[in-house]
């Protein structure tokens, strides 16, 4: 465990940047689906059913958008793929609690497209920013980060909407998305490395660390069929594999290739086996985090201790952190798919045992492999996927946690009400240890067509 690899990630002012107009650019997000369900719920009266139906379509709203936006990002850069959000949100959020219910959910769906992509932008940015271990503790680091918006963002926005006014708590949602969006089009992040300033011209880095990148550099940018990481992967780990379907053709192939299905799969190129399997692990872990949410106020609310539910979950928030801070200290890639796997078995304790202490502590077990997982899973999608791209994979990305998220909560919930709310943690696990298992099996399909075709 290197410990002191955080602070000498956080010398450098970019990246101490980077992280801090995340953690603030975020908060809009994270309050907003508390606001936007009691709005529905109780101000409006067209109780928690509606309520879900309005979180779905800005759920949905998000998904769509979010590859959208970052494939923007990748063509026209981050100012002028920011403008949309800038122009609409505020605008959006302040007439969404005016509307009638259907009109409403246009507008929940409306809002959840132009959300500004913080999350990929800051990922997307972070990549560039490091390479090697410096990327694993960065993107660790962002991962604790993006825990604690999560504990105080909804507390927040609960407490904004029940004390004060829903209708204002979305508004101010929209202008404060506005106004992150503002401010990230003047710092203006980098998104390609040719944004950097040359080694040494602000004097921010010594000859030690140009040395670094340079080597970085050539291990990174390496061909696809050269592993120069494989030291750092062990076993069992996601083999490093870039552009692996991507075969040039011959001429006449060229020629014959220009229908709509072969620009159709030209435009996911990025998509290797091994992106494919990150996807699968972020869609799996927003599966497994919300069914285990709604699982844990479920169990709660039943035994009337429904009140006790945020210790609980801070609880297992807390020891995310934990891993998250452990695992930036390990300075060394390990396998997405087996901290899913180990995140999905530390969950099931959790349908065995009764009452608020004893959910709480059994909770840190699965809690600790929360942060790791989404951590490795992103640093591999940014290693895996070439600078031109990785905007619109890092948006799919986000789409397929927040799919994952807003199918996990009502599936786990139709599995607590038809069974008990035990079974929603049994569910949860399950799902995500289901999505191991179909990376593996498309992982190992796309090796074997690509060695068919050798």
């Amino acid at each position: 465990m290197n410990f002191a690899a955080y602070g000498h990630l956080l010398r450098d002012q970019r990246i101490r940047r980077v992280l801090g107009v995340g953690f603030v650019a975020r908060f809009p997000n994270a309050a907003l689906g508390i606001i936007l369900t009691l709005h529905v719920a109780v101000t409006l009266g067209e109780g928690y059913g509606a309520a879900g139906l309005a979180v779905a379509a800005m759920t949905l709203g998000m998904a769509v958008g979010s590859p959208w936006r970052g494939r923007l990002v990748d063509r026209l850069g981050l100012r002028r793929a920011l403008v949309p959000s800038v122009v609409t949100l505020g605008v959006i959020w302040t007439a969404v609690p005016f509307l009638p219910f259907a009109l409403l959910l246009v507008g929940a769906f409306l809002g959840g497209l132009f959300a500004v992509p913080v999350f990929s932008l800051v990922r997307q940015s972070i990549g560039v920013l490091t390479h090697g271990a410096r990327r694993e503790t960065a993107f660790a680091l962002d991962s604790i980060i993006t825990e604690t918006i999560f504990m105080i963002g909804p507390a927040v926005g609960a407490v904004v909407a029940t004390a004060w006014s829903s209708a204002w708590g979305l508004a101010i949602v929209g202008w404060s998305a506005t106004l992150a969006g503002l401010y990230l089009m003047w710092f203006n992040p980098p998104t390609r490395s040719s944004q950097l300033a040359r080694p040494g011209s602000s004097g921010e880095y010594t000859a030690e660390e140009d040395l670094r990148r340079a080597v970085d550099g050539a291990v990174h940018g390496a061909p696809a069929h050269l592993d120069l990481t494989a030291t750092e992967v062990p076993t069992g780990a996601i083999p490093v594999i870039r552009a692996e379907d991507h075969r040039p053709g011959t001429g006449a192939d060229e020629g014959v290739r220009t229908g709509p299905f072969a620009r159709l799969k030209a435009s996911f190129g990025w998509l290797s086996g091994t992106a494919l399997a990150v996807l699968a692990v972020s869609m799996g872990s927003g599966m497994l985090m919300s069914g285990t949410e709604v699982a844990i106020v479920a169990e709660l609310e039943r035994s009337g201790q429904a009140a006790q539910a945020g210790v609980v979950i801070a609880f297992w928030c807390g020891a995310s952190a934990v891993g998250g801070i452990l695992y930036g200290a390990l300075g060394r890639r390990l396998s997405p798919l087996l901290l899913l796997t180990l995140f999905a078995l530390g969950t099931l304790p959790m349908a065995l045992v009764d009452g608020v202490w004893a959910l709480a502590v059994i909770s840190l077990i699965g809690g600790l492999f929360t942060a790791p997982t989404l951590a490795a899973a992103s640093a591999l999608m940014a290693h895996v996927v070439s600078e031109d791209r990785r905007g619109e994979a890092m948006g799919y990305y986000g789409s397929a946690m927040t799919a994952g998220a807003a199918l996990g909560a009502p599936a786990a919930g139709a599995f607590i009400d038809g069974i008990s709310a035990e079974a929603g943690y049994v569910f949860a696990a399950a799902v995500a240890l289901l999505m191991v298992g179909l990376a593996v099996l498309a992982r190992t399909m796309l090796r074997r067509r690509r060695r068919a075709r050798a």
